[in-house]
């Protein structure tokens, strides 16, 4: 094996591929039961937490990889600021969705028993 390739090799190599490996894994699992909560719209109201989940797997990944534990601790910091409001607003649209659909339905049932009482 040429020079260019024997980082591999070492441990630091190692590491690089298995943490590469793990979060592979992790997002062919996670992206599974995704699907599974989408198909049973389980997801609804929770895709920011969701995504964020997702997000913190990948810092977990690099501070393993990398050992940088600060810059991690940075780099989590701005996820928060960049989707906190998302995260939240996600929900409240929900919140709201659900609210509208139970008025509508609500609505209805009374249109309903206007029209059988004739």
């Amino acid at each position: 094996m040429d020079g260019r390739m024997g980082w591999l090799l070492n441990d630091e190599g190692r590491l690089a591929i298995a943490v590469v490996i793990a979060l592979a894994l992790f997002s062919y699992g996670y992206n599974r039961w995704v699907g599974a909560l989408e198909r049973d719209s389980k997801d609804r109201g929770y895709m920011g937490l969701i995504v964020a989940f997702g997000c913190a797997v990948t810092i977990a990944g690099f501070v393993i990889w990398t050992g940088k534990v600060t810059e991690a601790g940075q780099i989590l910091v701005c996820f928060v600021a960049s989707g906190s409001f998302m995260i939240v607003g996600s929900m409240q649209r929900y919140v709201r969705s659900r609210a509208q659909e139970e008025r509508d339905g609500q609505v209805e049932a009374q249109e309903a028993l206007d029209d059988a009482k004739g």
